[in-house]
């Protein structure tokens, strides 16, 4: 299967696997690219955020001690070590710009820059730069009004990195596309984690990016197999992203508690509350039946679509509850995951699951051909 994809990531396969909190995603990256798609290191939990009227905090206390440089610095080395012999293995880094993150944003650009610039090995390798979660104007060559005084223009600093940018909206993709961003990744709410606050599809959102702008467009949200890899083709982008399918992998960072729940998760069983940063898509349990509670509670319109903001309360269910995942308490983890949990029903190798998402698309297309 060739699409512009492969051309634009020199990877065999249109696949990219997401940025996911809380982990880093180093294991998970080093399959993923080694298996033909574009493996992705999350950072999210490799700085503090600032809440307005709350303060700073950590999301995760994962990765252990180091500044956010340090934390990227270990996950890029290993990434890097793993797949130096292999021609075609390529990955990236994803870093959300949400106005709570952006000092830890800038420090974490301004790192994989420099150290692109200065390492060729690593620039061969770290082909891509995801940003999400944010505004991208400020990361461009020319941000115009809302220059941030810690913003990088992502391209300038380094021409030869490919800069993706994760949308929700059609105003968001054309806010890219003023930005001058190579590819635009359109999520439509099913996803799991960080969503948008209005409600809008991804077989909605999707082709109406595609429509809307003039850059390559790669689907996100309720993505897991062959044939849903031929669906987003068909809306017109040109791959697609995979988060919560890729969770349930044997290389996956995540906890093998987390993997099993979402293969007994149904299609119903998610749910949307208030994040610290955003409204979030959780696996229904306990813990997110309380996240919705104190949603309704501290963030009202959340459901009329409208911003508001976190609250103490919400941060301390979120952030404080991942310290139940590893004491054995899965009921009282908040565990990030899309409706595509839904369709999940095994915990293969990344290998494993490409090579079987490949082989369903060109057979899924064969038969389609009948149809001509």
């Amino acid at each position: 299967m060739h699409t512009p994809f492969n051309d634009i990531f020199k990877t065999r396969y249109p696949i990219i696997q997401a940025g996911m909190g809380p982990y880093d995603t180093t294991k998970l990256a080093v399959a993923v690219a080694k298996a033909g798609g574009l493996g992705l290191i999350s950072t999210v939990g490799m700085g503090s955020f600032k809440m307005p009227g709350i303060g700073e905090f950590k999301y995760s206390a994962i990765f252990g001690t180091g500044t956010p440089e340090q934390l990227l610095e270990r996950s890029m080395d290993h990434v890097l070590k793993e797949i130096v012999t292999d021609n075609d293995a390529r990955f990236g880094v994803n870093i959300p710009v949400s106005e709570e993150f952006i000092p830890t944003a800038a420090r974490l650009i301004k790192y994989v820059i420099d150290r692109l610039k200065k390492d060729p090995a690593a620039k061969k390798k770290c082909v891509v730069i995801v940003t999400s979660a944010g505004d991208p104007l400020p990361w461009s060559v020319n941000p115009g009004d809302k220059k941030l005084d810690v913003s990088i223009p992502i391209k300038k600093e380094l021409p030869s990195i490919t800069w993706c940018h994760v949308v929700p909206s059609i105003r968001a993709a054309k806010r890219c596309e003023k930005a001058n961003v190579d590819v635009v990744i359109a999520s439509g709410r099913e996803g799991g984690a960080h969503c948008s606050w209005r409600d809008t599809s991804t077989m909605v959102l999707v082709p109406e990016v595609v429509q809307a702008i003039k850059k390559p467009v790669i689907a996100a949200g309720g993505f897991c197999d062959g044939r849903s890899l031929v669906a987003a083709l068909a809306l017109g982008a040109i791959g697609i992203q995979m988060g919560t399918r890729m969770i349930a992998t044997k290389e996956s960072d995540f906890e093998q508690s987390w993997k099993e729940l979402l293969t007994k998760t149904t299609e119903e069983d998610t749910l949307i509350a208030r994040g610290f940063f955003g409204p979030m898509r959780f696996v229904r349990n306990s813990r997110a039946l309380k996240l919705v509670d104190a949603t309704v509670r501290g963030a009202p319109d959340l459901y009329k679509g409208i911003p508001t903001g976190s609250t103490q309360e919400i941060i301390d269910l979120e952030v404080n509850g991942l310290e139940n995942l590893f004491k054995g308490n899965i009921d009282e983890t908040p565990v990030l995951g899309g409706q595509v949990a839904g369709r999940i029903h095994d915990i293969p190798t990344v290998k494993e699951l490409i090579e079987r998402i490949i082989k369903e698309a060109d057979e899924t297309l064969a038969k389609l051909q009948k149809f001509k």
